[in-house]
């Protein structure tokens, strides 16, 4: 509890880290302390030095989620709890490697993404799916009824929606451009309130 009012003097946990990074000796020390203990409140451990290419959207804060200090994770991505992006240090691992993660991806709860494997831009993944291999843009990765996944890869012109829908009370938002957007989109404003009601 002391260490989420403290980062929320900082303005959130990677806002945090940003700043952590870029300060040296004793503050760089202290910020990195605090950065742990935040990670340790919530269950949780995201290397400091994993690359963010911006602030993901968690919509269940930073709980339980793992990420290794080499992977790489894009811009704009939707990252819930208890996902594992995990770097296989083995040297003769036939997955060696760390992932590597495009923008504008949404990592459902539950997912594993391990070893040396891309996913690309604007991929959704579906719970308890594990990956890895490669992903393409524009792809839905999902688990069947029988256990097994299927990768479902659309053409550009068809783009998988990726963003993480939001009712704050008054209005619709979802995550874009690193931040928080009104949905003005009637088609998907129908559709939400056909589900919710709002």
């Amino acid at each position: 509890m002391i260490a989420r009012v403290l980062v929320g003097r900082f303005g959130g946990i990677f806002a945090l880290k940003e700043k952590a990074l870029k300060a040296s000796g004793l503050k760089r020390k202290l910020l990195t302390t605090l950065y742990y203990m935040y990670q340790y409140e919530n269950g949780s451990s995201v290397n400091i030095v994993t690359e963010f290419a911006g602030p993901p959207c968690l919509p269940h804060d930073l709980k339980a989620i793992f990420i290794s200090g080499p992977a790489k994770i894009g811009k704009n991505c939707v990252i819930f709890h208890n996902v594992t992006i995990n770097a296989i240090n083995q040297i003769d691992h036939p997955h060696f490697g760390a992932p590597v993660i495009g923008d504008d991806c949404y990592i459902s709860p539950a997912v594993t993404i391990m070893g040396g494997c891309k996913i690309g831009n604007n991929v959704y993944i579906d719970a308890n799916v594990t990956i890895t291999e490669d992903i393409p843009d524009n792809s839905v990765v999902e688990v069947l009824q029988d256990g097994s996944q299927r990768i479902t890869t659309y053409p550009p012109e068809n783009p998988v929606d990726t963003k993480y829908y939001s009712h704050n009370g008054r209005k619709w938002i979802c995550n874009e451009g690193g931040g928080w957007q009104d949905v003005t989109d009637e088609r998907k404003l129908r559709k939400l309130f056909e589900m919710y009601g709002k």
